[in-house]
């Protein structure tokens, strides 16, 4: 007859001991988080979200600063064609630069030079049509100057005499943009 095979009986103990140690320890209460931990974890969330919070202003700002700049440019080109459109020599004959007596605002300006020293406060500014500019560019100030002079261009033999005219766009008493193009005296 056959012999069936058969658990030694320190073998059968070992298992037992074994299956039972492994119910005791899982009827152990699960470890929880102790306090000093709870408030670890809560300063570096904190942290996490300051760091977070400024990196996004900080875009903010530099996303702001970038369309300012835009709008400033925009109108220091805008006036600075508005300006250079007009002919260097006044029709009436040789004047003093800045408007002449009768020439009250830009749209009576007959030349160049009589845009010398004016100035357009933020909240009242217009396109060449005299048509009030959108929301967005009220908040800026923008001025022009007209310097007769000379410029000597490399290669030339003699310094050609001229108008330098000056365009500034500010926004709260900070220079944003300022365009600066010389014209060239027509030859007589």
């Amino acid at each position: 007859m056959a012999e069936r095979y058969r658990t030694p009986p320190c073998a059968a103990r070992s298992f037992a001991a074994t299956v039972l140690s492994r119910a005791v320890r899982r009827a152990q209460p699960a470890r929880a988080f102790s306090l000093v931990e709870g408030l670890m974890a809560s300063v570096v969330l904190s942290f996490s979200v300051i760091a977070i919070s400024a990196a996004l202003t900080l875009g903010q700002q530099h996303a702001l600063e970038a369309a300012n700049m835009r709008y400033a440019d925009d109108l220091a080109e805008s006036l600075m064609e508005e300006v250079l459109c007009l002919p260097y020599d006044d029709p009436n004959g040789p004047t003093l630069p800045g408007p002449e007596s009768g020439e009250l605002n830009r749209g009576q300006f007959d030349n160049l030079d009589d845009f010398h020293g004016w100035l357009e406060r933020a909240g009242t500014l217009t396109d060449a049509t005299r048509t009030a500019l959108p929301a967005e560019y009220q908040k800026f100030e923008r001025s022009v100057t007209v310097a007769a002079g000379q410029v000597r261009p490399t290669g030339f033999p003699a310094a050609v005499p001229g108008q330098t005219v000056t365009v500034t766009v500010n926004l709260s008493g900070r220079a944003m943009v300022e365009l600066t193009r010389f014209v060239a005296q027509p030859p007589s």
